[in-house]
C-alpha cells in the first residue's frame, strides 16, 4: 500500500500527462488546419498562374513596378515558397504527432 505522498505524486503525474495530451491534441489540430490552408493556397495560386501571367503582360510593370512582377514566372516562385512553408508545417505536424503518441503510450 502506498502512502499519501506517493498517491499524490501519482495523481499529479497522471494529471500532467493528461494536460500534455490535451495540449498536444490542440497543437495537432492547429497544425493540420495550417497545413490544409497552405495546401488550399497552393491550389488557388496554381490555378491562377495563367491569370498572373496575363496581368503581368498587360500592365506596364516594367515602367513602374518591381522586376519580379514583370516576369511571368512569379506564380511558380509563389508556389515554390508555399511548398517550402508547407514542408515545414508537415514536418512540425509529424513531430507533434510523434510526441502525442509517446505521451499516450506513457499512460
Amino acid at each position: 500500500m502506498r502512502d499519501i505522498k506517493d498517491q499524490i505524486k501519482e495523481i499529479n503525474r497522471r494529471r500532467d500527462i493528461y494536460t500534455d495530451i490535451k495540449r498536444l491534441r490542440r497543437k495537432l489540430i492547429e497544425e493540420c488546419a495550417a497545413c490544409l490552408s497552405c495546401i488550399l493556397l497552393v491550389i488557388i495560386v496554381a490555378f491562377n498562374i495563367p491569370a498572373l501571367e496575363a496581368v503581368s503582360e498587360q500592365t506596364p510593370v516594367k515602367q513602374y513596378g518591381s522586376m519580379i512582377l514583370a516576369v511571368p514566372t512569379v506564380g511558380y516562385v509563389l508556389i515554390a515558397v508555399l511548398f517550402f512553408i508547407l514542408g515545414i508545417a508537415v514536418t512540425l505536424l509529424c513531430q507533434h504527432y510523434r510526441k502525442y503518441k509517446e505521451k499516450e503510450q506513457d499512460l
